[in-house]
């Protein structure tokens, strides 16, 4: 999946948008507006984000500890299986593992908060600006056609796109 972010001036011009792209195909689950005017939001009929969007459940830092964990687990479980050093208490191996596994924890966690700060900081400064900010999931084949949807709104303007996993939305 890829995630568009487009920026409008209001929310009357997020509600044209949302009409057209959802005639396009693009499902509320996929389409989402973020504006500090949350009553805005319900009397334009505008689907804001939801709460694992808010919250930045999978948000870099997060992931970084998901990841050091599953290189620290799956390094466990390769070492049951494949050798003895459980059984013979040599704990070097296991000591290796988990020195891995925090170097890898501190390395994500590092690029992970540059990303999610980068991305924190693009959309507070539109929102504190009034402006509204659209988010829309597309698969790789949808996303020119979304695109040049957007590019005959003269008021929506890209302001960047990435990964619908790796996404940072602000709280």
């Amino acid at each position: 999946m890829k995630r568009l972010y487009y920026i409008t001036q209001d929310l009357d011009d997020a509600e044209v948008i949302s009409d057209e792209v959802h005639q396009n195909g693009i499902d509320d689950h996929h389409f989402f507006v973020i504006s500090r005017d949350e009553s805005g939001l319900k009397t334009h009929h505008l689907h804001g984000s939801n709460q694992l969007e808010d919250t930045n459940i999978l948000a870099a830092r997060k992931r970084a500890y998901l990841l050091g964990g599953s290189v620290l687990g799956l390094g466990v479980i390769l070492l049951t299986l494949f050798s003895d050093v459980f059984g013979s208490f040599m704990m070097l191996p296991l000591v290796l593992l988990i020195a891995i596994a925090l170097v890898t924890i501190g390395l994500v966690k590092v690029a992970g908060n540059s990303f999610d700060g980068y991305f924190m900081g693009l959309f507070n400064q539109h929102l504190d600006r009034g402006e509204v900010v659209i988010v829309i999931d597309v698969s790789r084949d949808q996303a020119s056609k979304v695109e040049a949807i957007l590019d005959t709104h003269p008021k929506a303007h890209f302001i960047a796109d990435c990964s619908s996993f790796r996404s940072a939305i602000p709280d």
